[in-house]
């Protein structure tokens, strides 16, 4: 159980120091506090290197995102500020894999849920969870039962188009699953993380609630005991780690009964 841990912190280059970290998180904490509601996506740089991303992932935010990283020099490390309820799969994995040769600590600040967990947060080489933040998965790009997919797209497509447009979603999925594993294996994180999260959809219902106290939640709060076991390493965690705390993080957010806490 242990290993992924030890691997990890041998493996862990030499990351931004404390001073600078705390520096940039305070920084980003400001910038976010001064956006409106409802503003677009935004990246915001922090000289000399600091980086703040806040609002939804799709591939103009994205962009934007690895436009600005481009721009830091390479041999320096980053600190690399999160709040984002996520977003498309493609736009986080382009971050993500962007972000991955960089020497970067990665901080999710009040939420990072969905591609951001998933494809920024693992890219850290240091990760942080901050005060009262929230880091949530759902799982990742996953293959469909083809009935399945059938049966769901069905209504929308003529009958005549039906098996191609069902294959060209297979195919594509299975594009995606792929350059997944290959960003989790750059990253270090264990290749299986998504199929291993998607495991808890096939326990029947009582064995999944009695991991999970919510029925049917849209995200999950894992442990940092979990998250570790599959070679994601959480260096520091200041946010929720209780059913109770998580249960108030997502209220706050205006998504009550969302999310639950496993361990």
């Amino acid at each position: 159980m242990w290993l992924p841990v030890l691997l990890a912190v041998l493996g862990t280059p030499d990351v931004a120091p404390p001073d600078r970290e705390a520096a940039v998180i305070a920084a980003c904490a400001s910038w976010n506090a001064g956006r409106e509601a409802g503003a677009p996506p935004q990246t915001h740089r922090v000289e000399p290197d600091g980086l703040c991303f806040a609002g939804d992932i799709r591939s103009e935010s994205s962009a934007a995102f690895v436009e600005t990283l481009s721009g830091f020099d390479p041999d320096t490390p980053l600190v690399v500020v999160l709040t984002s309820e996520g977003g498309e799969v493609n736009a986080g994995m382009a971050m993500g894999e962007a972000l991955v040769p960089y020497t970067a600590t990665v901080v999710a600040h009040r939420v990072c849920a969905s591609s951001c967990g998933n494809y920024l947060f693992t890219a850290g080489d240091r990760r942080v969870i901050d005060d009262d933040a929230l880091l949530l998965f759902h799982g990742g790009a996953r293959l469909i039962d083809e009935a399945e997919l059938r049966e769901m797209i069905a209504p929308e497509v003529p009958a005549d188009q039906l098996d191609a447009q069902v294959a060209g979603v297979l195919a594509d999925l299975e594009m995606q699953i792929g350059r997944q594993d290959a960003f989790l294996e750059r990253a270090g994180v264990d290749v299986d993380l998504f199929r291993w999260m998607a495991g808890f959809n096939d326990l029947p219902e009582e064995a999944f609630f009695a991991l999970c106290p919510v029925r049917d939640p849209r995200m999950i709060l894992y442990s940092d005991r979990l998250l570790a076991e599959h070679g994601v390493v959480v260096h520091e965690n200041r946010g929720p780690q209780s059913d109770a705390a998580v249960a108030a993080g997502v209220a706050a957010l205006g998504r009550p009964g969302a999310a639950c806490f496993m361990d």
